[in-house]
């Protein structure tokens, strides 16, 4: 039997962003977490084969027909686990992340399926690595994370034979028509008033490169860390500010773009889950949205009141944060042609997500970001007092390495200086 749904807002964006260039392979997402101990294959495909047949999003495929765009939620969906034994490599993880990067080269068929790839290495004989990716259309970052959740407890039951926790209540379907509520609500046009007052006048697009339209939006990553004394000074300064930590990042990263082009009106993207009420966030989905920020610096201002005023702005951004994107775009006509996005996005993940695999802790790690039409910059914080990895993903066509890797250093460095630049003065070049 196969159901058939609307798309939400996030996932006809997708639609229509791969039909304009179907050989784009950015819109493959992947995760994948390293295992610290052994997995029975055999119980691991049982328990993906569970949460597979409990998870509509992952048996839906997609197709423009006569009646319209719709994804299809077949009854079944058999995805076989790639077995793979690196054990004997000299590097077993660098071989794993070589077959993942092949995996995320190659091309899913919306109108067929199946819309993701499952992998499990073996990567010695206390290490494994699980490795799942998908067409973004599919699941976003989020409802990937959901994903592995389920999966790490299914499989935790059957090895060990404790009960499966019960799963929170909430469907696809219903995930869907609350979003297609929300697009002929009041609060869909009270969002829209918002950001297009907002973002008036704005005609600059900051960025770290020469930006110009790229025709793919694949990406590199360079990475960088902040060691955990850092952290604390970091901490430090946000709680002297009254502040979130995340919103000193933030305002650093403003701090650098105003440093290395002079310009004073900036705005950055923020990812969010776009989930703001209970029901979507229980449930696997394509929802994820990205929200501007926009930002003035003067040229007598200091750097507390750059953090005052991304504190101020973040709290607005986000009561808004379910306006789509695609949406506001088509309306900024002022932006330089080309653009779909409003500057670097910056996306911060601070939580423990892992998953126990039957007593075995688990470490996630990103090897893509999706699409990247000019750099995103992605700071994690696992709560392990490890300190923050921080990690520039750049448009491969318009970026070097030599080039995000310099970004990187002057990042870090920035974030180190940060009890400095309080008792500084201004944040000007």
């Amino acid at each position: 039997m196969t159901t058939r749904l609307m798309l939400s807002s996030a996932q006809t964006a997708v639609w229509v962003a791969q039909q304009l260039d179907p050989d784009e392979r950015s819109f493959n997402i992947a995760e994948y977490c390293d295992i610290d101990g052994p997995v029975d294959v055999h119980l691991f495909e049982e328990a993906l084969r569970e949460v597979v047949a409990a998870t509509p999003a992952l048996r839906a495929r997609f197709d423009l027909g006569d009646e319209g765009l719709y994804q299809y939620i077949d009854d079944t969906v058999d995805v076989p686990l790639h077995h793979v034994d690196v054990s004997d490599e000299p590097d077993p993880r660098a071989a794993a992340e070589r077959w993942m990067r092949q995996d995320l080269a190659k091309e899913y068929d919306l109108a067929k399926g199946p819309l993701f790839t499952w992998a499990l290495f073996t990567a010695g004989a206390g290490r494994s690595l699980w490795y799942r990716a998908a067409h973004h259309i599919v699941v976003d970052g989020f409802g990937l994370s959901l994903i592995a959740s389920h999966v790490a407890d299914v499989y935790t039951a059957l090895a060990t034979g404790r009960p499966r926790r019960s799963r929170p209540p909430g469907t696809l379907e219903q995930v869907i028509e609350a979003d297609a509520a929300y697009q002929s609500s009041e609060e869909y046009e009270q969002d829209r008033r918002y950001w297009l007052s907002q973002l008036a006048g704005q005609t600059e697009v900051v960025s770290l490169t020469d930006w110009r339209p790229t025709r793919s939006r694949a990406s590199f990553r360079e990475s960088g860390h902040l060691a955990p004394a850092d952290v604390h000074a970091l901490r430090a300064a946000a709680r002297r500010l009254d502040v979130t930590w995340p919103e000193v990042v933030i305002a650093a990263v403003a701090v650098q773009l105003h440093r290395a082009t002079g310009i004073r009106e900036l705005v950055v993207g923020l990812p969010v889950t776009a989930r703001t009420e209970p029901l979507p966030r229980r449930v696997p989905a394509m929802l994820t949205n990205v929200v501007p920020l926009r930002l003035l610096l003067g040229p007598e201002m200091d750097f507390a009141a750059v953090v005052e005023q991304t504190s101020r702005s973040l709290e607005e951004a986000l009561r808004h944060q379910r306006y789509p994107q695609e949406h506001l775009m088509r309306e900024l006509t002022e932006l330089p042609r080309g653009r779909r996005q409003f500057g670097p996005d910056v996306n911060i993940m601070s939580f423990t997500y892992g998953g126990d695999y039957a007593g075995h802790s688990s470490v996630v790690h990103s090897p893509c970001a999706g699409p990247v039409e000019d750099l995103s910059i992605n700071v994690y914080d696992r709560l392990d007092g490890q300190g923050l990895g921080i990690s520039f993903h750049g448009n491969a066509e318009l970026y070097s390495r030599d080039q995000l890797t310099g970004h990187v250093s002057d990042f870090v460095c920035l974030l180190r200086s940060v009890t400095d630049l309080l008792d500084g003065g201004p944040v000007a070049p």
